[in-house]
């Protein structure tokens, strides 16, 4: 079992996620693109990542840009595990 912390948002009519992993997966590319896959297949809605230290995006361009706007404080944060 793994945990996560991820941020479960409803925007304008939009759900999405946003976990906070290692910057490392952010900067590797296929490595982000499995982590954003899996974990939207198991939440069910789209996930943008966002790195714990330097704060970098990854995932669906229009949520990111919808991020840039908001600190990662301000964020619904909770720990979930995940089989």
């Amino acid at each position: 079992m793994a945990q996560w912390q991820i941020a479960l948002i409803r925007e304008q009519g939009v759900n999405f996620a946003v976990a906070a992993v290692q910057d490392y997966v952010i900067s590797k590319r296929h490595q982000a693109d499995k982590v954003v896959s899996a974990l939207s297949l198991r939440l069910g809605q789209p996930v943008v990542l966002i790195g714990a230290s330097r704060r970098g995006t990854y995932g669906r361009r229009d949520i990111v840009s919808f991020l840039q706007n908001i600190h990662p404080s301000r964020m619904p944060w909770r720990r979930v595990d995940l089989h």
